[in-house]
């Protein structure tokens, strides 16, 4: 008994209707799951800033952008993302870095500072491979190091330092002449292809040693230092590096806020909201950077 079959001919349609209907729709899936993706980042930044709101409730000050003599000898250069730790449902982190601490005030001494080479999942992108992981740096002689997708936002660049998480200092709410709503707090930029920019638990920055930073200005510049990696690797021009788009395999992109998301990244403010800025929105970032509103824009 002869069977119906299909033709060559309607094969072959069927076969391009099938390429067609994948064509149409891959690119609709992948848009969704980055989407899905970008707001799981927006929620991380909203816990983050949960964190440090009540920090600030409990403390009546922010967390210090980088600790010094001034505000913590006992704890050389602190980053600001471990006394949140707690916050973010990581206690147990935060008591064994405050071990480590009374155990050396070097926090680049791994042992006893283990944190160091931890993940902390709210510190990290979910598009963020690199920082997914603990890599290895230079700077550590191999050592291994835990990576983070957020820095806090110094000011305008390392120099005015006129932020709300800077060096050294002291910053409240109150400080915010502006409002909280419409200060910058926290931005994403992706670590560094080697690995020495991006370090969530303590670093010096680019002015001195290169070897991690937790903290940026949003035109930034590179950091006249005989200490500093961009300048003796003569690799990054001296030159402003505003919010513009990078990619993962230049190392002067960790001088400046940027994402893996498309078109922009996002950004936490003072008050607790997240908001994705363009790239085009470059040019207002630095009045939103300060925390004083009488401060002066520009060079």
């Amino acid at each position: 008994m002869n069977r119906p079959g299909f033709t060559l001919i309607e094969l072959l349609v069927a076969i391009g209707i099938i390429g067609l209907l994948v064509a149409i729709t891959l690119p609709a899936v992948q848009w969704s799951r980055h989407a899905a993706k970008r707001l799981e980042c927006q929620n991380k930044l909203k816990q983050i800033g949960l964190a440090l709101h009540t920090f600030e409730a409990s403390h009546r000050q922010l967390p210090v952008g980088k600790t010094g003599l001034k505000t913590n000898p006992k704890q050389h250069s602190m980053s600001w993302m471990i006394p949140i730790l707690p916050h973010l449902e990581q206690a147990t982190l935060w008591h064994e870095s405050q071990a480590a601490y009374q155990m050396t005030a070097s926090p680049y001494a791994n042992p006893p500072h283990y944190p160091f080479a931890q993940v902390v999942p709210a510190y990290v992108c979910p598009l963020d491979e690199r920082a997914s992981k603990i890599r290895s740096a230079s700077t550590l002689d191999g050592g291994f190091v835990a990576l983070t997708s957020y820095l806090g936002v110094m000011g305008r660049n390392h120099m005015t330092s006129d932020g709300v998480l800077i060096f050294d200092q002291v910053i409240r709410f109150s400080d915010m002449t502006r409002g909280t709503s419409q200060t910058l707090c926290v931005g994403e930029r992706p670590p560094s292809p080697d690995h020495n920019f991006g370090w969530w638990y303590t670093g010096v920055g680019q002015e001195g040693s290169g070897s991690a930073d937790m903290l940026l200005g949003v035109e930034e510049r590179v950091a006249q230092s005989p200490h500093n990696k961009f300048v003796t690797d003569g690799h990054c021009p001296d030159k402003q590096y505003p919010f513009a788009p990078g990619r993962l395999d230049e190392l002067c992109d960790a001088l400046h806020f940027w994402s893996l998301h498309a078109g922009g990244g996002n950004f936490l403010f003072c008050d607790g909201s997240v908001r994705f800025m363009a790239y085009e929105s470059a040019e207002i970032l630095p009045l939103l950077a300060t925390r004083n509103a009488g401060e002066v824009h520009g060079e």
